[in-house]
């Protein structure tokens, strides 16, 4: 027995249609119940936007590998334009003063720059390796946030259909106790049964519908608790139509926790110590010089002479911090400090995850050795149901007897559904802890 998962595109899946009249009603598969979850949790999307985050960081960090080129126009306009007057001599009289104008009322500006940065003490290839570390830990969140989505949405799926058979179960309970409820009446008034007897299936009748009610509510509160897993009207009407009973997989412990060494959590973990080196470096960077280069062309053109005048510059620049108060040294020293933690951090997680592992083995175990434990209980528990009934009606057995009978055939139906659906949340819970929902 596996959990079939649908493999998560970017693209929005193709989710089932909720037909409306009244609440919304909806019949949901597992694998439907996963498609929605994955097309609508709000946490998946959210881990899906990081991750596009990711990559833009990325795309910025290696940006700085490129020469940098912008172009820039401006337009003069001068009021008053500069000018100086020169006395000019004239035929036959005294000099004249003639104005010369040495600068222009319109002037057009058109400029072109080129920068690149030479070197930079490392820190543009520290930056990259702190996006690119950032992105693989952005996708190995993802990855962790599908499989806990599809766990919890497998976990609240079969937690509805446990309550749903349950208040199934309870509402047959009523049934059956009103029925022995009438058999009593009836013995009574034939003589063969005292009025204790009737008392008795009255308050065992009673007592099935307050279990009645107490199941009812269970199933609205999974039914719930489901449709906010997968972001839907909460209040809609889910039918599960996955079948409880499935066989089960047999696992081997030494198996589960080599698989689970690829968990997604684990790989972000590693990257988040990747980061945290390529954080140290980009600090050491602060204390070694830069180089630059600069290519600048400009050119203007003044109306007066209607002629350009260009201007073509190249500046190579070398800058080196010299002392800046001990900032740089504060800053190695607390990327050196963030090293130890992510890798601490690390293995907490490992053992934590190695634990999880061994947990949900022993848990899935015993819900296998449950689920057959329960069904023989449940078969022995129908049969005293039936056998006490036969005796009541012959008035050969007593009204605790029957009441007790219904009550054991009850708790046994419902352990037996218990059983199975434990069993079902076992196994995603060990395929989740081993990192097997991955591949599925």
């Amino acid at each position: 027995m596996s959990t079939a998962v649908p493999q998560p595109a970017r693209a929005q899946p193709s989710a089932p249609t909720i037909t409306q009249s009244g609440s919304p009603q909806v019949s949901l598969s597992l694998h439907d119940a996963l498609t929605l979850a994955l097309a609508n949790n709000l946490s998946y999307q959210s881990a899906l936007a990081d991750e596009r985050s990711a990559e833009a960081r990325v795309l910025q960090a290696r940006a700085k590998l490129y020469p940098d080129v912008s172009a820039d126009y401006s337009y003069v306009h001068t009021q008053s334009a500069a000018s100086f007057l020169i006395p000019v001599p004239s035929a036959g009289g005294p000099p004249q003063l003639k104005n010369f104008q040495f600068s222009a009322n319109n002037t057009n500006n058109v400029g072109a720059t080129l920068q690149y940065a030479l070197y930079a003490g490392g820190a543009i290839q520290a930056a990259i390796g702190q996006a690119a570390a950032g992105l693989a830990a952005s996708v190995d969140q993802v990855a962790a946030t599908r499989d806990t989505v599809i766990r919890d949405t497998t976990s609240a799926y079969f937690r509805l259909v446990q309550t749903s058979r349950a208040a199934d179960i309870a509402a047959q309970a009523v049934t059956v106790a009103a029925q022995n409820q009438t058999t009593s009446q009836t013995l009574y008034r034939a003589g063969t049964a005292a009025r204790a007897d009737v008392l008795r299936q009255d308050v065992t009748l009673a007592n099935a519908r307050v279990q009645a009610i107490q199941t009812r509510n269970a199933s609205e509160l999974a039914n719930a608790a489901l449709a906010n897993l997968l972001n839907i009207n909460l209040a809609s009407t889910i039918t599960p139509t996955e079948r409880l009973d499935a066989q089960a997989p047999a696992y081997v412990l030494d198996a589960l926790l080599r698989t689970s060494k690829a968990r997604p959590e684990l790989a972000a973990a590693q990257a988040a110590v990747a980061i945290a080196e390529s954080a140290l470096k980009l600090a050491r960077a602060g204390s070694l010089p830069a180089v630059s280069l600069s290519v600048q062309d400009a050119s203007s053109k003044p109306n007066f002479l209607n002629v350009p005048q260009p201007q073509l510059s190249e500046t190579l620049a070398v800058t080196w911090r010299l002392f800046d108060g001990g900032l740089t040294r504060g800053r190695v020293a607390e990327a050196s400090a963030s090293i130890d933690k992510a890798k601490i951090d690390l293995a907490q997680l490992s053992n934590g995850v190695d634990l999880e592992v061994r947990e949900a083995y022993l848990n899935y175990t015993a819900a296998r050795a449950q689920v057959d434990a329960a069904r023989t209980a449940q078969e022995s528990a129908r049969e005293n149901l039936r056998v006490s009934q036969i005796r009541y009606r012959a008035g050969v057995g007593t009204a605790l007897e029957l009441s007790d009978a219904l009550l054991s055939s009850t708790q046994a139906q419902g352990q037996y559904i218990g059983a199975l659906t434990g069993l079902r949340v076992a196994l995603v819970d060990v395929q989740r802890a081993a990192g097997l929902l991955a591949g599925s």
